[in-house]
C-alpha cells in the first residue's frame, strides 16, 4: 500500500509539473501576442525619466538621490543577448543631498553596453572602457524588460513554471524561470495578457540578496507594440514600519516613451578587442606608512587606515566587499602582528564604504559609527537571505551580534586611544553628502582622515570640500596631512589652496 501511495503521489507531482509548464507556455504565448513580441528580434525605445543613485542616500531612512534623464535610449538584440543603453543625466530640480555624484553640474552622458559575456562603456571620446564585472547583471537586466522576460522564459531549456493568485483585484499568472543557472526571475502577467511586473534578486555585499523589481503600467500601443511606463525598485522601502531604517528603493523610471522601433538594423553589437581580452583585476593591497603605528592601506579605488595601539589594532573604513576586506585584514595582520583588530571605524553609510563591515564583525571587531546609523547597520547584520553569494558572516554567524554588543556610537565626538596614541572621531556638521559623516583626527600626528570630502584629483572645489574645511576650522584641528579614503595623502596647505580657489 505504501508503494502504491508513493507512486500515486509521484504521478500526481509529474502531472502537476506538466500542467504548470503547459500553463506557463500558454500564458507566455498569449502575452507575446498581446504585446506584439512574437516576431520581435530586437527593440529600441527612447524617452525621458529619472535615475536613482542606489546605496547613496543622504540618510538610511531616505530614498536614493535622483537625477533627471533628459534623454534615454535602449537598444536590445535578443538573439545575441546584447544591449546598448544611452542616457543624458542632469541634476534637474531634485534635492542636492546624498552621494553618487550629487550634484551633477551640467550634463552627464553615459553609454552602457553588453554583448554576451562582455560589458563596456564609452569614455568622453567614444573609446571603449572594459567593465567585465558588469556583464552578468547587464545581461540579466535584458530579462527584466517585459519583452526580454517573455523571450527568456520561452527560450529552450528555460522550463518555466506558473502559479495564479489574486493581485490588485484581478487574477494574475506568475511565471518563473532560472536565468544563468542562479537567478530566479518571476514575471506577473495580468488579465489583459500584459507583463506588469518582473522581479529577481542579485548578490550585494551590504544587504545580501538584493531585491530587484521592474513594474510596468499604463501600456499603450505604438506601431503594434505595447509599450509601458517603466518603474524600477532596488531594495525594500521600510517606510511602512516604525522606525523606518531603510528608505531607499526607487532606482529608475522611464516616464515618457517618445519612440519605439522593432527589428532595428545594427542592434547586435560588435565586441571591441580590448573588451574581449579584459578580465576582472584581482584585489591589490599596498600599504604606506603615514606615521609611527599608522598606515594607509590602499591599492584600489578605496583605502583603509590601520592604527596600532598597545594591545590591539583598529581599522578606519571597510569599503566595497568581503574580498577587499579580507585582503586588507591580511595586510593589517602583517603590519601589526599578534594584535587583534578590535575596532572598525565607519565614516558613513554609503554602500561603497559599508560593504566590508560584516567581514570585520565576523573577525570580532566592534563597529564605531555615528549613532544615527546604528539601526540601519543592525538591519544589515540581521537575518536577510544571503543565498546567491554567501559571505563568512552568513555561513558562520558569530554569536555576539544578535545581542547588540558590537557597536560604539558617536554623536559629536568620540576618542579611541590608550597611552600610545589617541584618535578623535568628529561628526561633520552641515554636510549635504551624507548625514552622520565622521572624520578621524590624530592630534599627535596632525593627520585627518576623511571620506568623500576631498580628492586631490578633483578639478575644482565643491560644497563638500568647503564644508570639510569649515569643520576643521570649527573644531580647531591642527592638521598637517589630509588622508582620503579616495586618493593619495595631501599636505594641508595644498588642500587649503584648493578649497580657497
Amino acid at each position: 500500500m505504501g508503494k502504491r501511495l508513493w507512486l500515486l503521489f509521484t504521478i500526481a507531482a509529474l502531472l502537476g509539473g506538466q500542467a504548470s509548464a503547459q500553463d506557463a507556455r500558454g500564458a507566455l504565448q498569449a502575452a507575446a501576442t498581446a504585446m506584439g513580441a512574437n516576431n520581435m528580434e530586437s527593440i529600441q525605445y527612447s524617452g525621458t525619466g529619472w535615475q536613482g543613485a542606489v546605496g547613496q542616500n543622504f540618510a538610511p531612512d531616505q530614498d536614493w538621490p535622483r537625477f533627471d534623464l533628459t534623454s534615454y535610449t535602449r537598444t536590445i538584440d535578443f538573439g545575441t543577448v546584447s544591449s546598448r543603453e544611452e542616457m543624458v543625466r542632469v541634476q534637474g530640480n531634485n534635492p542636492t543631498r546624498g552621494g553618487g555624484g550629487t550634484p551633477i553640474v551640467g550634463e552627464q552622458r553615459i553609454t552602457n553596453l553588453v554583448s554576451g559575456n562582455y560589458a563596456w562603456t564609452l569614455d568622453g571620446q567614444g573609446r571603449p572602457t572594459p567593465q567585465p564585472a558588469a556583464a552578468e547583471l547587464r545581461r540579466l537586466e535584458i530579462f527584466l524588460t517585459p519583452y526580454g522576460f517573455l523571450k527568456g522564459a520561452m527560450a529552450p531549456g528555460a522550463n518555466p513554471t506558473a502559479v495564479t493568485r489574486n493581485e490588485y483585484e484581478e487574477r494574475v499568472t506568475v511565471i518563473s524561470f532560472v536565468a544563468f543557472g542562479k537567478y530566479r526571475v518571476n514575471g506577473t502577467i495580468n488579465a489583459q495578457n500584459l507583463v506588469q511586473r518582473v522581479q529577481t534578486w542579485i548578490p550585494n555585499p551590504v544587504v545580501g540578496d538584493l531585491y530587484y523589481e521592474n513594474v510596468y503600467t499604463e501600456y499603450r500601443d505604438v506601431g503594434g507594440v505595447k509599450i509601458p511606463r517603466f518603474h524600477q525598485h532596488q531594495d525594500f522601502d521600510d517606510g511602512a514600519h516604525q522606525p523606518n531604517v531603510s528608505g531607499g528603493d526607487h532606482a529608475f523610471g522611464l516616464e515618457t516613451i517618445k519612440d519605439v522601433r522593432v527589428n532595428v538594423a545594427g542592434a547586435a553589437l560588435t565586441v571591441p578587442n580590448e573588451v574581449r581580452t579584459a578580465t576582472i583585476p584581482p584585489v591589490r593591497v599596498e600599504s604606506q606608512r603615514l606615521a609611527d603605528g599608522v598606515w594607509l592601506v590602499g591599492g584600489g579605488s578605496h583605502n583603509s587606515v590601520a592604527v596600532e595601539f598597545r594591545d590591539y589594532a583598529a581599522v578606519i573604513e571597510a569599503p566595497l566587499n568581503e574580498e577587499r576586506s579580507l585582503a586588507v585584514i591580511g595586510e593589517v595582520n602583517r603590519l601589526i602582528p599578534n594584535k587583534p583588530i578590535r575596532f572598525i571605524v565607519n565614516t558613513h553609510h554609503h554602500w561603497d564604504h559599508l560593504g566590508g563591515i560584516r567581514t570585520y564583525v565576523h573577525e570580532g571587531a566592534t563597529v564605531i559609527a555615528h549613532e544615527a546609523n546604528r539601526p540601519y547597520y543592525q538591519e544589515v547584520l540581521r537575518a536577510r537571505p544571503w543565498m546567491l553569494q554567501p559571505d563568512r558572516f552568513s555561513l558562520y554567524p558569530p554569536e555576539e551580534w544578535s545581542e547588540g554588543y558590537i557597536f560604539e556610537t558617536v554623536r559629536e565626538k568620540y576618542v579611541l586611544g590608550d597611552e600610545t596614541r589617541s584618535v578623535e572621531l568628529h561628526n561633520v556638521q552641515g554636510l549635504r553628502h551624507a548625514a552622520g559623516m565622521l572624520i578621524a583626527y590624530f592630534p599627535r600626528e596632525k593627520i585627518v582622515v576623511q571620506a568623500d570630502l576631498y580628492n586631490p584629483q578633483a578639478p575644482a572645489p565643491n560644497a563638500a570640500n568647503r564644508t570639510f574645511y569649515q569643520n576643521i576650522q570649527r573644531l580647531k584641528l591642527d592638521v598637517t596631512t589630509v588622508v582620503g579614503i579616495h586618493g593619495s595623502p595631501t599636505p594641508m596647505s595644498q588642500f587649503v589652496q584648493f578649497v580657497n580657489r
